[in-house]
């Protein structure tokens, strides 16, 4: 091609390419975002690793080296992990953390799964604030309702957070739930830290890798109700109160859009859309099982051997993150199904897990009479699985 038909010298093609080259590098060499994670082994936290791995986030997470179900090999490889306990303090106790620090003065997405107290939630605001970061996330439970004043009917909102002015009324409060106490110190700590925040309320987590096996405990207590012949204990307290759950994939998912979106310094509820009571989640396992169950309803929230819900202010109100965050919760039947189909596989999967769960029925639901037929027959069908998993 000549260079009149063209107008374009010889001289200027290189030039071009050249320039079109170093575009190219720049995209394949642009700095990676980076995300610190306090926690990351846990339920929520490999899911939230597992989220930001696919986003190409590169992620350092700070934990005590706890292992739950498959985090050893498909979590720790891929974070860069500070091994520290963050309560002991993090300036005396996690040089790694302080040097993190200096090496990064731009960190993306902070997530902070375990703080609670003022004292803790001010030693990482205060050592971030140091460093330019983009938006600090906060797990939270719903918790927190259980130690404030609600002045209205109906699904409990974000700003039911009002709390009693007199000392003593607030007192009083704070110790009919003192987790929830704690964690909404850790809120407003937050929130007066100066860094761009969101809080995501969670009620109890219903997914996969429930490291306080409460699912799993439902779960085999309703499969195998035939052997144990213990009647499920729903104390007529807890009966028919209307609870908010959340589904594991739903929370994550949210909490993707909120660090993607603009929306910063709020508060977000993040729950099913159906009212649920613990006798409505139980049936559900039933049904997917296929295993009738009875319920003992003679039995109180003192004597018996109940595991949900954690909070007893009631249903959340979550109109707020559908309106904001466009949020869209999964049907509680089909994150039931899921979820059982988890624990399920995971019987011949998580030796270690099911002998928690094992041991927990064996010791609170189990008789003389049941206990080692049932125990005989969770382990036949674990090496069962585990036959059929090898063979294929």
């Amino acid at each position: 091609v000549s260079t009149q038909s063209t107008g374009v010298t010889m001289t200027t093609v290189p030039t071009l390419l050249l320039l079109l080259t170093s575009l190219s590098l720049c995209d394949v060499y642009e700095k990676p975002k980076k995300a610190f994670i306090f926690g990351g082994n846990g339920q929520i936290g490999s899911a939230v690793v597992q989220m930001l791995l696919k986003d190409n986030y590169e992620i350092t997470a700070l934990n005590r080296g706890s292992n739950y179900f498959n985090s050893k090999t498909e979590i720790a490889p891929k974070v860069t992990v500070i091994h520290c306990d963050r309560f002991k303090g993090l300036k005396a106790y996690c040089p790694a953390f302080m040097n993190y620090l200096v090496e990064n003065p731009q960190v993306e997405v902070v997530v902070d799964l375990n703080a609670y107290t003022t004292k803790y939630m001010r030693q990482s605001t205060e050592l971030f604030s140091t460093i330019n970061v983009g938006v600090y996330v906060f797990v939270s439970p719903d918790n927190v309702y259980d130690v404030t004043i609600k002045r209205h009917h109906g699904p409990t909102k974000e700003t039911d957070t009002e709390r009693p002015t007199d000392k003593e009324e607030y007192q009083t409060y704070a110790n009919t739930d003192k987790f929830g106490h704690f964690k909404l110190l850790a809120e407003e700590q937050l929130v007066s830290s100066g860094i761009p925040y969101l809080i995501f309320r969670a009620p109890d987590v219903i997914g996969a890798k429930d490291t306080s096996s409460k699912f799993w405990i439902y779960h085999m207590w309703v499969k195998y109700y035939e052997t144990l012949r213990t009647p499920i204990h729903m104390p007529y307290q807890i009966k028919e109160l209307v609870s908010s759950y959340v589904y594991l994939d739903d929370l994550v998912k949210v909490m993707k859009k909120g660090i993607e979106s603009e929306t910063r310094n709020e508060v977000f509820n993040i729950a099913f859309k159906e009212p649920i009571t613990l006798t409505t989640l139980l049936l559900e396992i039933s049904q997917i099982l296929d295993s009738p169950i009875r319920f003992d309803h003679e039995v109180t929230t003192d004597n018996s051997y109940h595991l949900y819900p954690s909070s007893a202010r009631g249903q959340l109100d979550i109109s707020k993150a559908e309106l904001l965050l466009g949020f869209k919760p999964t049907p509680l039947k089909r994150a039931v199904q899921k979820t059982v189909q988890f624990y399920e596989k995971a019987q011949a999967t998580f030796d270690t897990e099911r002998f928690k769960v094992v041991t927990e029925l064996s010791n609170n639901v189990a008789t003389d009479g049941t206990r080692v037929k049932f125990l005989s027959m969770v382990q036949a069908e674990a090496l069962s699985g585990r036959k059929v998993r090898d063979e294929l």
